[in-house]
């Protein structure tokens, strides 16, 4: 594996183990999640928290960090209602903070960004079906003075990733604003005080193109409909259609004694498999830091 190739010594547990033993994490400096990271746990979420607020750090490369489950039965039967969680999940009345939606549900209450700096419903889609099949395939850099970055080459405006289709295909992001052209967290969405935003991409939740590319489309408006149906109830054609756009995101921020380094697609894991430098460079840069190593 790459850690492995390049000297990091490894230990690997599964999300189980994390959300039955609270201290799966201790008598480390660093966990890393890495991949297609949708499902999680209350109990998975706070044994992180505990952690990083402890001084462990954490690095996620990993994207669609979107449904709240429960694990029943031992743990041998996962429960997500997801898109049908107000109307179908036994707890929807009596313990809303316990249902299976979305993380950034009201009645859940509990955004990701709170724990991994990004929220799942404020991403989605890029290079998807027809979700922004012929958006930019990599991260544009905003910040590039932060030690992520630090022999990377690369400088404000610039592209990483593109060549090995790291931006995608489900990606998350904040809510944000540019100012002074740099993007800026809005706070509107659970985002961490202090986060910084390094570098991003778009996103959307709706399918849209030619007829000629219909052909290709796999689930429609479904997203822009159930995010809007949980953030703008009551919202205008024109409200609703804001609900359709969103971002992928890399951040970063201090909580507690610990710190959480974030990017967040499900391709970067390919794009170290391919070896791009930059996603290397970085990836090594977040590594060594938060193991306090000497290289």
């Amino acid at each position: 594996m790459w850690a492995e190739k390049h000297g990091y010594v490894v230990d690997l547990i599964t999300q189980d183990d994390l959300h039955h033993d609270h201290g799966a994490l201790d008598g480390y400096r660093c966990a890393v999640f890495v991949g297609h990271d949708e499902y999680w746990s209350r109990e998975m979420r706070d044994h992180v928290d505990a952690f990083v607020e402890g001084g462990g750090n954490v690095a996620r490369f990993a994207g669609n960090f979107m449904w709240q489950i429960r694990l029943e039965a031992g743990g041998t039967r996962q429960v997500a209602y997801k898109y049908d969680a107000r109307t179908r999940d036994p707890l929807a009345a009596t313990q809303p903070a316990l249902m299976t939606s979305a993380w950034e549900d009201p009645l859940v209450n509990h955004p990701g960004a709170s724990t991994f700096g990004v929220n799942g419903l404020r991403g989605i889609y890029a290079g998807f079906g027809g979700m922004a099949r012929r958006g930019p395939r990599g991260f544009t850099v905003f910040r590039p003075e932060h030690w992520a970055f630090s022999g990377s080459g690369l400088g404000y405006a610039d592209m990483f990733g593109d060549s090995v289709n790291i931006f995608g295909y489900e990606v998350d992001g904040l809510d944000y604003t540019f100012v002074d052209g740099r993007p800026e967290p809005l706070g509107t969405d659970g985002a961490p005080q202090g986060v910084e935003i390094l570098a991003m991409g778009w996103a959307t939740l709706s399918e849209a193109g030619r007829p000629e590319d219909a052909y290709s489309f796999m689930l429609g408006d479904r997203d822009t409909l159930f995010r809007a149906s949980l953030l703008a109830p009551d919202a205008t054609a024109e409200s609703v259609q804001r609900h359709s756009r969103g971002s992928g995101m890399i951040v970063h921020f201090k909580k507690g004694a610990g710190q959480v380094f974030t990017a967040g697609t499900c391709e970067w894991i390919y794009g170290l498999s391919l070896g791009e430098e930059a996603a290397e460079t970085i990836t090594n840069n977040v590594l060594v830091r938060f193991l306090g190593l000497d290289r």
